[in-house]
């Protein structure tokens, strides 16, 4: 079974995970220096030219990175990587959710990840991420020169919103959340308006990073429903 197809099988079995839909060879792959723990993988025992991975996110702004097991063609390694926004200083002295070998067979593989992977790993990623957080309550989002936003942040809540809902994608190689290159400008700018003005509605701050220097946009109030007409 293709890499790519596990991927989206292992997806239809595990509630809130997302395939990613490109497979990436592994020998260019900067991703792979987010993987948090390795598991059963000896990185010196195969040649990587002609292997190509695949990810998972989970819209509490977690991945896993999915590959063949090298000399075990009918298995597959599925690694925990860093959580977003977070960098293997913000891991040191915590125990890591341990990378597992799992079945080619999608739905023995689901069932093991459930039983001996997701829910370590949920349970380990909120304290890295506290760690990582750039200020209190702030959400950082950078333009790049082409005005497309990468955002980082230390809170789950800013991922739930920017992952589930507001059509953002999680990065591999960096743990920063980004729109899709194929959205026009206009598309991109309204999209991370949104999302933002959202954001700013739940009391986080929002700093905007550019060429001119940082601007800061303040929490908005609450917007209180409307009263019914009295009778």
């Amino acid at each position: 079974m293709h890499i790519s197809e596990f991927t989206r099988a292992l997806a239809d079995r595990l509630p809130g995970w997302q395939p990613d839909p490109t497979a990436v060879p592994i020998a260019t792959d900067p991703a792979s220096d987010r993987i948090w723990d390795s598991g059963p993988l000896p990185y010196a025992a195969f040649d990587t030219d002609s292997v190509s991975r695949s990810v998972l996110t989970h819209h509490f702004g977690l991945q896993l990175y999915v590959m063949p097991r090298p000399h075990r063609p009918h298995q597959f390694l599925v690694l925990p990587m860093l959580p977003a926004n977070t960098s293997h200083e913000h891991v040191q002295g915590l125990r890591a959710p341990r990378g597992i070998a799992v079945s080619a067979d999608p739905v023995r593989a689901a069932a093991a990840l459930h039983r001996r992977l997701v829910t370590d790993y949920r349970l380990a990623s909120p304290t890295p991420i506290r760690r990582s957080s750039p200020g209190r309550v702030q959400v950082h989002v950078t333009l790049d020169d082409r005005q497309r936003p990468r955002i980082r942040s230390g809170y789950i809540p800013v991922f739930i919103e920017l992952l589930a809902y507001g059509g953002f994608l999680l990065d591999p190689a960096t743990g920063e959340c980004h729109l899709p290159d194929t959205l026009s400008t206009e598309e991109t700018r309204r999209q991370l308006v949104k999302s933002l003005q959202r954001l700013r509605r739940r009391d986080f701050r929002i700093i905007v990073h550019s060429g001119d220097g940082p601007r800061s946009h303040p929490p908005l109030p609450r917007t209180s429903p409307r009263p019914g007409r009295r009778r």
